[in-house]
């Protein structure tokens, strides 16, 4: 079962949590919200760093989500199941991020679980452009990192195309 969340407001984000730790990106740049299915591996990339979801009959990419927040290669899939068994194997949801607004979806990122939709607005501070968290806000006494899904999709694609030349 999945949830597709379709919202005008650009100025809405999808807020979900991942290593304890909250995220949000713009809902115009999510696709759905989908319950993650076995993951396949990709040749030339290992299942801790990338691999494939059946998602509505598509084969859609999945990167480590460690490794698109800019962890290392060393440690994805370090967790207590071991390097060798599959990307976000914990993770049992899977947002779907999109190549732009309004566009197909590009990849896959597993999740620990989704929030819900919280209020974009303008920013409360200075934002980072160019870097993958652009904004750091407080929301209901946490601070949420505001994710630029634009350089979200590029590092992923970085990390399929490194991992390819290995």
């Amino acid at each position: 079962m999945s949830a597709a969340f379709v919202h005008e407001d650009e100025s809405r984000h999808l807020m979900f949590l991942f290593e304890d730790v909250q995220y949000a990106m713009p809902i115009a740049w999510v696709v759905e919200v989908a319950e993650k299915n076995r993951v396949t591996s990709v040749p030339s990339i290992s299942l801790p760093v990338g691999g494939v979801m059946n998602w509505n009959g598509e084969a859609l990419p999945l990167v480590a989500t460690e490794l698109l927040l800019g962890r290392e290669n060393e440690e994805a899939g370090a967790s207590p199941f071991g390097a060798s068994i599959t990307v976000g194997y914990a993770q049992e949801q899977v947002v779907v991020v999109s190549g732009g607004p309004g566009s197909s979806a590009r990849m896959g990122m597993p999740v620990d679980r989704v929030i819900g939709l919280v209020d974009g607005g303008a920013p409360e501070g200075p934002t980072r452009s160019g870097s993958l968290v652009v904004e750091r806000r407080p929301v209901d006494g946490r601070i949420v990192h505001i994710l630029d899904p634009a350089a979200l999709v590029a590092r992923g694609e970085e990390v399929i195309e490194n991992a390819t030349l290995q």
